[in-house]
């Protein structure tokens, strides 16, 4: 079986990034480990070819929404809900649609 390492290093959101939170309508985090996607998360949800090219381009998921159904990339991972099939404190990822909706 093939080990693999990742290491995220905390970073200060930058102008894109707050942008990408106030369009989605929560409060931005403090800090993120979030590299790429940035420039791609503002292009609108509407344009399905380009995310998904992204996405499997970068080595990002292409997945439905647990909620909707409508499949996201990885790219676009806005909000999560809790995950009921691994515990308490466990979280699935959910599309930028879902999380707007849910922050109204």
């Amino acid at each position: 079986m093939t080990r693999y390492r990742v290491t995220l290093t905390l970073r200060t959101l930058g102008v894109l990034d707050r942008i990408w939170y106030c369009r989605l309508g929560i409060e931005p985090p403090i800090s993120s480990s979030r590299e790429g996607g940035r420039v791609a998360r503002l292009v609108p949800y509407r344009f399905r070819r380009f995310h998904r090219a992204y996405a499997s381009s970068h080595a990002y998921f292409w997945l439905p929404c647990p909620l909707c159904d409508r499949p996201f990339g990885g790219h676009e991972w806005g909000g999560d809900i809790p995950d009921p099939t691994r515990g308490p404190f466990s979280y699935v990822g959910i599309c930028s649609r879902c999380t707007v909706a849910r922050a109204l």
